[in-house]
C-alpha cells in the first residue's frame, strides 16, 4: 500500500478498513513542520457517529478517536471541536451513549 501523510490521517479519522496501516504508517512517517492540516469536518464526524450507532466501533474507539484529534498539530477540526471535547472526556462530559449520540447526529443534520 503506497499512501501519503493526508491519505493516512484520513484513514484514521474516517475508520477506514485500512487504519491500521495508516497508523504504521504514520508512526513511521516523520514530523513536517510545513504539512497543509487534514480537515476533520461535521461530516467526517456524522459518519463515525453513525458508525458508532451501528456498532461498527465501540464507545471506547470513539473516544480514542476524539483524543487523537485533538492532540494531533495536523488534524484542523474547529468546526466540531465542542463535540471532540465531549466525544473525548467522558468522565467530564458523561459517558457515550447510544442516545447521546444519536441526539448528536440529529444536531449535526440539522445545522
Amino acid at each position: 500500500m503506497s499512501i501519503d501523510k493526508t491519505e493516512a490521517l484520513l484513514q484514521i479519522i474516517t475508520f477506514d478498513p485500512n487504519r491500521d496501516e495508516a497508523i504504521g504508517y504514520l508512526l513511521s512517517c516523520p514530523w513536517e513542520p510545513e504539512f497543509e492540516p487534514v480537515v476533520a469536518s461535521v461530516s467526517v464526524l456524522v459518519g463515525v457517529l453513525k458508525q458508532y450507532v451501528a456498532d461498527r466501533i465501540s464507545a471506547d474507539d470513539l473516544e480514542e478517536w476524539a483524543i487523537f484529534i485533538e492532540c494531533r498539530d495536523d488534524i484542523e477540526y474547529s468546526a466540531i471541536e465542542d463535540y471532540v471535547y465531549a466525544l473525548s472526556n467522558p468522565s467530564l462530559m458523561g459517558e457515550i451513549s447510544q442516545a447521546k449520540v444519536a441526539q448528536m447526529i440529529e444536531l449535526l443534520e440539522e445545522s
